[in-house]
C-alpha cells in the first residue's frame, strides 16, 4: 500500500470514529482507496463440487435489504460481465450507507427467455422499498384447472435455469487486490453441511456489515433449482419381435408436484397449487436387426421441472408403487407417472425424489437426501418393459449406471 493510501485510511478512520463528519462530506481524492461493498458469486453447490458460475449463469440480479428487511438497492450482471472468473458487483458508499448491516439475495438465470414461448419464472416483490418477505419466484402455469388445484405447465419450450441464494460469506480485505476496479476478485470459500434434521449449516452469515472508508468483500453462493430428466422406455426379451417395438406416442410421461412458487429463502411457498410437468420433447429411435440381432425401438422423453424437495424422506412408504389416482392424491412428494396412451392405464408410478436419490454412489450417500437432489441437476432414467409392464429401472448419472429392481406392488397403506 502506498503512503498516500495509508494517510487516507488513517484520516478516514479518525473521522468516522469521532463522528465529526459523514463519509458523504469527505472531499479527499479516494480514487486509489477501495471502499463500499464488493460482491462476487459462486455456483459450486453441485455434484462436481466445482465453481461453474461463469460457464452456466447468463444473467444475475443482486438485491440488497437493510436492517428492516426493506430492499434498498439492486444491480444486474449479464453478458460479457459474466465471461470471466471472479466477476463482481460493486456498491459505493453513496449507494449503500456505511456503518449499517445489509442482507444480500441473488437470483440468476441461464438466459433471457421472457420473449420466447413456454413457461417462465416470474419475479414479484423485487422493487426498491419492497419487504424481503414479499419476494417470490413463481413458475408460469395454466389458469385452467385440470382437476382441483391442479394446473398444467406449458411444455412449448425447456424451462430457463433458475438459481437462488444459498448463503453469503464475507472474506477478509487482505485477500483482495488493493486497487480500485480490479478485473476480478477472489470468491470466498463456501462450506456447506446438511444436518440429520434436514437443515443446512455453512460458514455463511445472515448479514454483511459495512464500515465507513473500508472495503467489504462478500461472496453469494448459489443453488440451482431447475432440474432436467431424460426418460427412455425400452422393451426387450419378448418372444415376438413386434413386442420389442416401442414408440413415444404409445405412452405419456408426467411429473406431478406442488412446487409452483419459491420464496426469498428458496423454500416452497405455495403448496396448494399442484403442477403437471410433461415432456418438452419426445421422440422414437429404432434399430433394424438381423437374424442374430433383434430389431427394437425405444421411446425418449425430455422434461424440466422446478426445485425438487424431498418431504419426509424417512417414510418407508416412499418405496411403494403408485398405480391409481387415489395413490397420487395421497402422495407427499413429487410423483413420476408413465401411462399407456390408449387407455390411460398407469404402468409405472413412484415417488420421484426416492427414485433419483437411489442413484447416489457410495461417496454420495454421505450427502443428505435433499443435499444430493439440490447438487445434482441432470438425470436419466431408462425403463425396461416386458409384456407392457416395467421390469427394471436403470438410473444414469454421468458415467454411472445404477440398476433399480422394480416390482409392481399395490399401495395398501395411507400416507399420513
Amino acid at each position: 500500500m502506498n503512503v498516500r493510501l495509508i494517510l487516507h485510511r488513517s484520516l478516514l478512520a479518525a473521522l468516522c470514529a469521532v463522528a465529526l463528519s459523514s463519509c458523504d462530506m469527505m472531499t479527499e481524492d479516494l480514487d486509489d482507496c477501495p471502499t463500499g461493498l464488493y460482491v462476487t458469486f459462486v455456483y459450486d453447490y453441485n455434484i462436481q463440487r466445482a465453481d461453474m458460475f461463469k460457464d452456466h449463469v447468463g444473467g444475475l440480479t443482486l438485491y440488497v435489504y437493510d436492517e428492516s428487511d426493506r430492499m434498498v438497492a439492486s444491480k444486474t450482471l449479464a453478458g460479457s460481465q459474466l465471461s470471466h472468473y471472479g466477476s463482481y458487483i460493486h456498491f459505493t458508499e453513496q449507494e449503500l450507507a456505511p456503518d449499517h448491516s445489509y442482507r444480500l439475495m441473488a437470483v440468476a438465470f441461464q438466459s433471457d427467455v421472457l420473449s420466447t414461448t413456454g413457461a417462465k419464472y416470474r419475479l414479484s416483490g423485487n422493487n426498491i422499498g419492497d419487504q424481503r418477505n414479499q419476494f417470490f419466484v413463481t413458475l408460469d402455469h395454466s389458469t385452467t384447472r385440470l382437476q382441483a388445484n391442479h394446473y398444467y405447465v406449458s411444455n412449448a419450450a425447456p424451462l430457463d435455469t433458475l438459481w437462488h441464494t444459498l448463503t453469503t460469506v464475507v472474506s477478509p480485505a487482505e485477500a483482495q487486490p488493493l486497487e480500485v476496479n480490479p478485473a476480478s476478485l477472489t470468491p470466498a470459500k463456501c462450506e456447506y453441511s446438511w444436518q440429520r434434521d434436514g437443515t443446512i449449516t455453512s460458514n455463511g452469515q445472515e448479514t454483511v456489515s459495512l464500515v465507513c472508508g473500508e472495503p467489504t468483500y462478500a461472496t453469494v453462493a448459489l443453488i440451482r433449482d431447475t432440474k432436467h430428466l431424460n426418460i427412455t422406455l425400452r422393451s426387450i426379451d419378448n418372444e415376438k419381435a413386434e413386442d420389442n417395438m416401442v414408440e413415444d406416442k404409445d405412452y405419456t410421461v408426467e411429473i406431478i408436484d406442488n412446487n409452483s412458487q419459491l420464496d426469498c429463502r428458496n423454500d416452497l411457498s405455495n403448496p396448494a397449487d399442484t403442477l403437471s410437468y410433461t415432456p418438452y420433447q419426445q421422440w422414437t429411435t429404432s434399430f433394424i436387426g438381423t437374424d442374430q440381432v433383434a430389431t427394437e425401438s425405444a421411446a425418449h422423453y425430455d422434461l424440466m421441472f422446478n426445485r425438487l424437495v424431498y418431504k419426509n424422506a424417512s417414510v418407508t412408504d416412499d418405496q411403494y408403487a403408485i398405480l391409481d389416482e387415489a395413490d397420487i392424491a395421497k402422495a407427499r412428494n413429487a410423483v413420476l407417472l408413465i401411462r399407456k396412451q390408449d387407455k390411460g392405464e398407469i404402468i409405472f408410478g413412484m415417488n420421484l425424489p426416492y427414485i433419483l436419490s437411489s442413484g447416489r454412489t457410495y461417496q454420495e450417500r454421505y450427502y443428505h437426501y435433499q443435499e444430493y437432489l439440490d447438487r445434482e441437476y441432470d438425470y436419466r432414467l431408462q425403463f425396461i418393459l416386458k409384456g407392457g409392464r416395467v421390469e427394471d429401472i436403470e438410473l444414469y448419472l454421468g458415467t454411472e449406471v445404477h440398476i433399480i429392481p422394480w416390482a409392481i406392488r399395490r399401495q395398501n397403506e395411507t400416507l399420513e
